[in-house]
């Protein structure tokens, strides 16, 4: 073949010059940043609908020869955006990109078999034991799959007994593994060492916490795990791992997608018996399949077997699982970085981010945190309805800042608080953390409080103010503390109040003990501009 291409380059520049094919070996060092899904802030994770993306960088080893080659990065992720791949150390850069989308599957197996000779392994309908016939496809779609034998055309699936192809074609120009290829030239062959980097969709990563109430009811350990998630098909072996937080502005691209028809090995029409009617020259034949050695390794039901490739190699990907991380009591991460307005943190050590799966790895493990619980609600300031009630929420709150054993950006995630209770562990709210930062409060609900009841009457009222009286009710057999909020808006202000307050995020606000069986009256006064 190289004399040809030596031919046809001596021809003159009106032929194309050839490009030879050339492989890059897999990957001696992988390196993985995922960016979450910028629409998600907390929530769970659905390995189907991954909204983030990850920055992949991908250390290789090729032999180029001189001239024209296509070189071929076989195994990136699927969800590789070709037109962001960039290629490093390469002696003249690159011509083209290609995304080589002609995957190794079902279907396309079976649209390359049309027109060519396979073999139909059926049961027997007489004796229920397998049999080898020749054929060929003749169409392949998702209405089914029709075949010609000695006997006829017939529709794949439609006798009633087990039956599937065996291919004896090598598969040609099909990949069994997603596939990126360049264009590149160079002046003499080479040995280079080279970097691949590019986005991949189909990622994301979410924080989950928990939180264990100690003794003292006044301190909680607290620790903090980072789910790593991959929806794609391709696993990320011992790489290099690090996860961006923060609001990431991303434009909507719109994305080629393969619209290839995917074949269904399905009988057509879907009939049953009860829609076919009986003839005495067409009785109905059911038949108990003889499953026996012959029978090993066949599946009864779609798998479709490929004798040129080891059976190993087109097992479908992992069923989504949630693997946690060997190496999670290793000491903490270190502390993130500053990624413009965003956090980049590193995972302390190497992991695989495996195909459709979801790993946990150890972000933070703190002990001692102080926290303190106290019940919040808020009234309006004016009302020009019926009488208000609600319930009070329980709220729980600490500082995120080194006197209270934390002091790092927290990503936002959902975080599980429990206590012991009767010697067992109970529940006792799971609220979500929002993006915190260092230095920065935080106050989380843990639930309604139904034992505190709050009603608002309005006493008085006219053009240029109101007056309002709200009466807290607690139920409970011990003593709370209830924050209460009345927000203003458009210039109003607290013109008086029968008790002291304070303002807190610009808006008055009473600190309240209601012992347990009482209850505690407010009244106020509210004033409009």
């Amino acid at each position: 073949m190289r004399w040809l291409c030596a031919l046809l380059l001596a021809l003159g520049p009106a032929l194309p010059a050839c490009a030879g094919d050339v492989a890059a070996t897999e990957p001696s060092d992988i390196g993985v940043t995922i960016y979450r899904d910028p629409g998600r802030n907390g929530g769970s994770l659905q390995l189907d609908s991954l909204g983030g993306f990850a920055v992949i960088t991908e250390t290789r080893q090729v032999v180029i020869p001189a001239g024209k080659s296509r070189l071929r990065f076989v195994g990136v992720v699927d969800g590789i955006i070709p037109e962001s791949a960039i290629v490093s150390g390469l002696p003249s850069g690159i011509i083209e990109k290609n995304r080589d989308a002609a995957l190794l599957s079902p279907s396309a197996l079976m649209r390359a078999a049309r027109g060519k000779k396979i073999t139909l392994k059926r049961t027997n309908k007489v004796t229920g034991k397998a049999e080898l016939v020749a054929g060929e496809i003749v169409s392949a779609s998702d209405q089914g799959v029709v075949f010609r034998t000695a006997a006829g055309n017939e529709a794949l699936r439609c006798s009633g007994q087990p039956e599937t192809f065996s291919y004896g074609l090598d598969a040609e120009g099909l990949s069994a593994r997603p596939t990126l290829s360049v264009l590149t030239r160079s002046s003499k062959p080479i040995t280079a060492t080279i970097t691949l980097t590019y986005i991949a969709e189909g990622f994301d990563w979410s924080a989950n916490y928990t939180a264990h109430l100690n003794p003292d009811g006044k301190t909680a350990n607290i620790g903090g795990w980072i789910t790593l998630a991959n929806g794609n098909s391709v696993s990320l072996a011992n790489a290099r791992t690090q996860i961006v937080a923060g609001g990431l502005h991303r434009e909507y691209v719109q994305r080629f997608v393969n619209n290839q028809p995917q074949v269904i090995a399905r009988c057509w029409p879907m009939q049953r018996t009860s829609d076919v009617p009986l003839r005495p020259d067409r009785p109905y034949s059911l038949v108990t399949p003889y499953m026996g050695e012959q029978f090993e390794g066949y599946d009864k039901a779609s798998e479709i077997m490929v004798t040129a490739q080891r059976r190993g190699s087109l097992a479908p990907p992992p069923s989504p699982v949630m693997a946690m991380d060997a190496a999670y009591a290793s000491a903490p991460p270190p502390p993130p970085e500053q990624l413009g307005d965003l956090k980049l943190y590193t995972v302390p050590q190497r992991t695989t981010v495996a195909a459709m799966q979801m790993k946990q790895t150890r972000l933070i493990e703190q002990q001692g945190v102080p926290v303190e619980f106290y019940y919040a609600a808020a009234v309006n300031a004016q009302s020009y309805g019926a009488d208000e009630q609600l319930h009070g929420m329980r709220m729980v709150r600490t500082h995120n800042d080194k006197a209270h054993q934390l002091g790092l950006p927290l990503p936002a995630g959902s975080i599980l608080f429990e206590q012991d209770q009767f010697g067992r562990t109970m529940l006792v709210g799971e609220p979500t953390l929002a993006d915190t930062a260092e230095d920065e409060k935080i106050e989380l609900p843990l639930g309604e409080a139904s034992d505190l009841t709050i009603q608002r009457r309005t006493l008085r009222r006219d053009a240029k103010s109101q007056d309002a009286e709200v009466t807290i009710s607690n139920a409970g057999s011990g003593d709370l503390v209830l924050e209460l909020k009345v927000p203003l808006g458009g210039g109003q202000k607290l013109a008086s109040a029968d008790h002291p307050h304070e303002q807190r995020d610009g808006q008055p606000l009473f600190v309240l003990k209601v012992p347990a069986g009482d209850k505690v009256i407010v009244r106020f006064s509210v004033a409009t501009p």
